[in-house]
């Protein structure tokens, strides 16, 4: 992996994307995970001071996450502002039916992304995605929620790529050594969730789409069968809505 390579060319990549849409800068939000964390790097070396920043908990966000997403801040000098969601997500849960952790976690995704989008029309930002290549290819991810961006500089990179970028990039060791976790409920890991580690997910992915047999047949059987039917399963997470086309009508 080269990654001074990479990291010119993600740089190139954001300040395209900015300068075609006519837009002054990007935000994001920030949760405190390797991710963000390293999109919010990525975007500071490209775009210099025109990066803002949503930090948005709720109440059972973890505390850690807030703090280190507040050092990044600090870090890298970067503009921010926090925003409790608790008492959107609660004005939200009363007008629903018989919910559970998931669909909780959508509703917050879903109001974070609302308030990004607000503050990219107040700012001319461009609102940029921070998922990776792993949470993609499985729909790991809520749709219009943490899914939902302008463009996204990491999504070609493999979770275990993250890693080795966000090393290369001398991040934090608290970015690199927590747990990976979507953080929408108390103590939610994404590897618990899956039920393998990423280093696992990833093996079989890139596996899977090389179409190489040989390591496929090596795997655990079941870590196959669950890529295979997550990455059918929310395929329609990575296409844009079908239209129906009636032209032969009209």
């Amino acid at each position: 992996m080269d990654c001074e390579k990479i990291l010119t060319k993600i740089q190139h990549f954001i300040q395209e994307r900015v300068a075609n849409a006519k837009a002054k800068g990007v935000i994001l939000g920030l949760s405190g995970g390797i991710d963000s964390a390293l999109v919010a790097t990525l975007c500071k070396k490209a775009l210099k001071d025109e990066v803002f920043a949503l930090l948005m908990p709720t109440q059972h966000s973890n505390k850690a996450n807030l703090k280190d997403a507040l050092k990044l801040c600090e870090d890298l000098n970067l503009r921010y502002k926090i925003i409790n969601i608790e008492t959107i997500l609660q004005a939200f849960l009363k007008e629903s039916e018989m919910t559970n952790q998931i669909r909780t976690g959508n509703y917050a995704a879903r109001i974070r992304m609302s308030l990004l989008y607000d503050y990219s029309a107040l700012k001319n930002y461009l609102v940029v995605g921070t998922s990776n290549k792993s949470e993609l290819m499985l729909g790991y991810g809520t749709i219009y929620g943490d899914l939902a961006c302008a463009f996204n500089p990491i999504g070609g990179l493999y979770k275990s790529e993250i890693y080795t970028l966000a090393k290369y990039l001398n991040l934090d060791t608290n970015f690199l050594q927590k747990a990976p976790s979507a953080d929408l409920w108390e103590n939610q890991s994404d590897e618990e969730d899956l039920g393998f580690s990423y280093a696992l997910i990833d093996e079989g992915l890139k596996a899977l789409e090389k179409n190489d047999e040989a390591t496929i047949a090596k795997l655990n059987p079941d870590l196959i069968l669950m890529l295979q039917q997550r990455i059918k399963k929310n395929a329609f997470k990575r296409e844009m809505p079908q239209i129906l086309r009636l032209d032969e009508f009209l």
